[in-house]
């Protein structure tokens, strides 16, 4: 099955269409393409098939105390590293393929960190998932990320708010209060591994590691 499965990011605005159809037919909770902030999304193919889609992008503030916790970092600590934690945005696949869940999560593992700093030349410390819709991230759990607490819980009908990228009039306009419903699982992930070629890219800066 290994050999079946291909997963390539989505360059042109054909693969993001395809990627954005994905979730917002598919997803189970968060059926939405709507994204603040970067967004790395992966494409997932089998048997000359999209059959799904992975997203990891900026991260949210302020940021949950569990992930505060798992750095052992202040908020103000964690901002200067905000951009080498991603958060996986979006999970979704269209098609079901048998026990293929772990095998696609361990090849974005062993990709992100050159991706991601060839996309946005920082490195990637960690990925971050959030579980909703009472579901308990089986297929996370089985690749070996570290659930490491829940987020406070917001109401579910609400509009994004982002204390990084929107502006004080938007963030005041938009904001409300935890009301712990709706909560979700906070998992993580640090095992992005890199191999010798992958290292000698990142040494040669982003430029160059895209041309190679």
């Amino acid at each position: 099955m290994k050999s079946d499965i291909q997963i390539r990011i989505a360059e042109s605005e054909q693969d993001k269409l395809i990627a954005d159809q994905i979730v917002e037919q598919h997803h189970s909770y968060v059926a939405s393409s709507k994204t603040v902030g970067r967004c790395l999304k992966y494409i997932i193919k089998h048997q000359g098939k999209d059959i799904g889609t992975f997203w990891i992008g900026s991260g949210f503030k302020p940021t949950p105390k569990a992930i505060l916790n798992y750095f052992s970092m202040s908020q103000s600590q964690f901002d200067k590293i905000f951009n080498e934690v991603a958060d996986n945005k979006r999970f979704c696949m269209r098609e079901q393929i048998p026990n293929a869940g772990t095998q696609i999560l361990s090849s974005i593992r062993k990709r992100a960190k050159l991706d991601w700093f060839e996309y946005y030349n920082n490195d990637l410390r960690a990925i971050i998932t959030t579980i909703g819709g009472n579901k308990p991230g089986s297929v996370y759990l089985a690749d070996n990320w570290t659930k490491i607490g829940e987020t406070s819980g917001l109401p579910e009908n609400r509009e994004s708010v982002s204390m990084k990228w929107n502006d004080a009039n938007e963030i005041n306009d938009r904001f409300v209060k935890p009301d712990g419903e709706n909560k979700k699982t906070i998992l993580i992930t640090s095992n992005l591994p890199l191999s010798r070629h992958h290292k000698y890219l990142i040494s040669l800066g982003p430029k160059q590691a895209t041309l190679i």
